[in-house]
């Protein structure tokens, strides 16, 4: 994928990463730092390097913190599988692997910094719903059907005419 000129079709942009290019690059000044900073002193498994690197590397694939943000934010999106994302970016799918677990730490360091991480909790849920400036929340759902009642009598009982499913 070419980071670049994705960067000039905003709609298809905000499709692969589900931000606008000026959210994209208000993150990306906490992320670059916060990669740059782990980058010097951990390799891509995670193990402490023997001496700081004080530069990524020449011939680095994903070069830049920017489109490394681009790569996980779409491999995030899009729930690809490692092989594709590989073939996206012309990577191998192991180093797909590294770099998305890596990426992932530091986000979820810099979105904890800015508090959007996402709670876990109910009752820290409730807290922070109640402090919440805007009262009204949407709630995306799926519409499921429901099993009809076999006793015919029951089925009158409840059918409401609306949105007649065909088998």
């Amino acid at each position: 994928m070419d980071y670049l000129s994705l960067r000039e079709r905003p709609r298809q942009f905000l499709a692969l990463t589900s931000l606008r290019a000026a959210e994209f690059d208000d993150l990306l000044t906490d992320f670059a730092p916060a990669w740059e900073r782990h980058h010097r002193y951990h390799t891509l498994e995670g193990t402490q390097r023997a001496f700081p690197a004080h530069r990524e590397r020449a011939n680095a694939v994903l070069a830049g913190s920017d489109i490394k943000l681009f790569f996980l934010l779409t491999y995030l999106k899009s729930n690809a599988l490692q092989e594709h994302q590989a073939a996206s970016f012309g990577i191998s799918q192991a180093r797909v692997s590294h770099l998305a677990t890596a990426l992932l730490g530091v986000l979820n360091q810099v979105l904890a910094r800015r508090g959007l991480l996402p709670v876990r909790d109910g009752g820290e849920l409730a807290q922070r719903l109640a402090n919440h400036p805007e009262p009204v929340f949407a709630y995306d759902g799926v519409e499921r059907g429901v099993p009809r009642n076999t006793d015919r009598e029951a089925q009158a009982e409840e059918y409401s005419a609306k949105k007649k499913r065909t088998a």
